[in-house]
């Protein structure tokens, strides 16, 4: 599927109705391969329905328990593309991890995920978007202990931080409402964690900041960074920051497997 993504992606712009239409199509071949046409129907019609109608449980081949989606929203378009066609679940190569930082965990899914494939895992999950955040929190309740919920946003400092937006594009900003941040090493601290085995990252261009602020004090307890690059400040700052922490980089999509390498 995704060879035939890049090949459209290569003749047709993403943003032209055209792309959209393949794309869609492309998401319809993923579901019935993995789901059925049950469930591709079910999210179709979650996807295409109301705000105004009542949050939906559809259970998934990937996860051990029902995912809660909201229809009319960008929860299923999300669900598709880390449950379904996992897209965080690639090139992994990670066996048995313990501990896993997912920041930016809008409905909890991409945890959701992790939790069903690896049963020794923990996974501290930061959304601090009010309507995700308990989106989140009803889709991690049944994971018990191994799912850590933090109504934070990652960032460079402990403290207060401007946030504005919703759905997926929310992110820290200038203006907004004020949300708590937390650090990677504060985590690492509060939660006596002393590697990481998976961090994630996708939160919306604060990934700049991050890496611009002395990344060093952390990269070197991370053993797998899966992060998503946004905007073209970070396509430099980003790599550049960790080739000198001498990390390796494999992109699969819009995401980036990234890991230090063996000397």
């Amino acid at each position: 599927m995704e060879i035939i993504r890049q090949a459209i992606r290569s003749i047709i712009k993403p943003d032209s109705s055209l792309y959209k239409s393949g794309a869609s199509v492309l998401d319809f071949l993923s579901v019935i391969k993995t789901e059925g046409y049950k469930t591709w129907r079910m999210l179709n019609n979650l996807s295409e329905g109301s705000e105004k109608d009542p949050i939906r449980a559809v259970k998934l081949r990937n996860v051990s328990y029902p995912i809660h989606i909201r229809p009319g929203t960008r929860d299923t378009h999300t669900i598709i593309n880390n449950i379904v066609r996992e897209e965080y679940g690639k090139l992994t190569n990670v066996t048995s991890p313990k501990w896993m930082i997912d920041a930016g965990a809008y409905i909890g899914d991409t945890t959701a995920y992790f939790l069903s494939r690896f049963p020794d895992l923990k996974v501290i999950a930061l959304e601090p978007n009010p309507p995700s955040h308990e989106m989140a929190k009803l889709n991690l309740e049944p994971y018990g202990k191994r799912a850590i919920l933090e109504k934070k946003g990652l960032y460079i400092t402990n403290g207060i931080a401007c946030f504005s937006g919703d759905s997926t594009g929310a992110s820290i900003d200038n203006t907004g409402f004020e949300i708590d941040c937390t650090t990677v090493s504060s985590l690492m601290d509060q939660y006596s964690i002393p590697r990481i085995d998976i961090l994630k990252m996708d939160i919306e261009g604060a990934e700049e900041a991050i890496f611009a602020a002395n990344p060093a004090t952390w990269l070197n307890r991370v053993d797998l960074l899966i992060v998503e690059i946004h905007c073209d400040p970070e396509k430099s700052l980003v790599p550049r920051a960790l080739r000198e922490n001498g990390f390796s980089m494999q992109q699969y999509r819009s995401i980036w497997y990234c890991r230090p390498v063996k000397k």
